[in-house]
Formats: structure tokens, C-alpha cells, sequence
């Protein structure tokens, strides 16, 4: 009965142990947005959108005619 607990154990704390690696991987998407380069107009509306409000632009990367700009959400 002994050897049936300690096995219980060590199995509930690889489980507990997995858990734990997983969830960090689990949050949510990545604060970016794509826009057409040189729309500074739809860039603000998407970001109000995303952001529900107030939002700070951090950077921004060119991908063909688009632009990606990666937010920073103000609460």
C-alpha cells in the first residue's frame, strides 16, 4: 500500500510539474497589429479597437505594403 502512495506522489508531482511548464505558454496573443504603410488613420483606428482605448506604439516593422506595430495596451 506504501509503494502504491509513493507512486501516486511522484506521478501527481510530474503531472503538477507539467502544468506548470505549459501554463506561461498560454497567454494571450501577442499585442500587434497589421495596417498598409502610411495609413497612420487605420493604424490608430485598429489599435483603439484592439486596445479599447489608450495605447502606445512600440515599434514597428514594414512587411511589404503592410506595416506591423507591436502595442502596448494602457489600462
Amino acid at each position: 500500500m506504501i509503494h502504491k502512495q509513493k507512486i501516486f506522489k511522484i506521478l501527481f508531482l510530474c503531472t503538477s510539474l507539467n502544468f506548470l511548464q505549459i501554463l506561461p505558454g498560454c497567454s494571450r496573443e501577442p499585442q500587434y497589429i497589421i495596417f498598409k504603410t502610411g495609413e497612420r488613420d487605420q493604424l490608430q483606428e485598429r489599435a483603439i479597437k484592439y486596445c479599447y482605448g489608450d495605447f502606445k506604439v512600440l515599434e514597428e516593422e514594414e512587411i511589404g505594403p503592410y506595416t506591423r506595430a507591436h502595442l502596448e495596451c494602457k489600462e
